[in-house]
């Protein structure tokens, strides 16, 4: 592990992941933490971790955000002490929860979302996974994993905000964080990572909540939801048919 994004949900993590990659990093983000680590991430959230655990689950990892990561920043820290730390925020927390729960509600209103729930195995684990990730974060209720934490507390939800940044603030190395701000663009982010200036546009992703649209059409571990799903459904309607051939014969 070389950077740790330590910017909560919702402030711009989706950006950094695009910039990282841009910048030759290997990411982890959430759905890659669900999809390759949930039952590390289960047995952590549930039984309890080690800095060896976490030293195993990222040692072949250039970068990681989002949650569950960036609640345990300290404890991957203390696998990776050399690991540099990406910090962002929003201008406040009222302008942060407007954003997430602007999120919960994209993702709680797809149909497609709610078909996945249904059909496909990979977001039925999602769901398990979401529960235990939902508690420890935001202290939210077990809810259908496509209505995205949506019903949280805003109180309990902008306190963990406001807890998590002055944590970062209060307790990172000096020497091994920036506070960045997605306008500021490349220059910066290179400087503080030893990297040249791409000769691409700084990305901005997840704007006005895109961010559904985007992993539907090109993620893989929603690409292979999609799959499941088609193949189950096809299976069913077969056999309906076939069903339905006997029983009219």
């Amino acid at each position: 592990m070389k950077v740790l994004v330590v910017g909560f949900s919702k402030t711009g993590t989706k950006t950094m992941n695009s910039a990282l990659r841009i910048l030759g990093y290997s990411i982890y983000d959430y759905e890659d933490n669900f999809y390759y680590l949930r039952n590390d991430w289960i047995k952590i959230l549930t039984k309890g971790g080690t800095k060896e655990d976490f030293y195993r689950m990222y040692k072949n990892v250039d970068a990681s955000m989002d949650i569950p990561v960036v609640i345990f920043w300290e404890e991957i820290l203390e696998a990776f002490p050399d690991c540099k730390l990406i910090f962002m925020r929003r201008k406040d927390e009222e302008d942060w929860i407007k954003s997430w729960e602007k999120q919960a509600k994209s993702v709680a209103d797809n149909y497609l979302m709610k078909l996945l729930s249904c059909f496909s195995p990979t977001a039925y684990s999602i769901m398990q996974y979401s529960h235990h990730v939902g508690r420890i974060a935001f202290g939210a209720r077990p809810h259908r994993w496509y209505e995205a934490y949506q019903g949280i507390s805003p109180t309990v939800a902008k306190k963990r905000y406001r807890d998590h940044n002055t944590s970062v603030l209060t307790r990172a190395p000096k020497d091994q964080v920036i506070e960045f701000t997605l306008s500021e663009g490349w220059d910066p982010l290179c400087k503080f990572l030893g990297k040249p200036i791409p000769e691409v546009e700084f990305p901005h992703r997840n704007k006005g909540a895109s961010l559904l649209d985007d992993y539907l059409k090109e993620n893989p571990v929603f690409l292979q939801m999609k799959k499941e799903m088609k193949i189950i459904l096809t299976l069913f309607v077969g056999l309906l048919s076939i069903a339905g051939y006997f029983y009219f014969k």
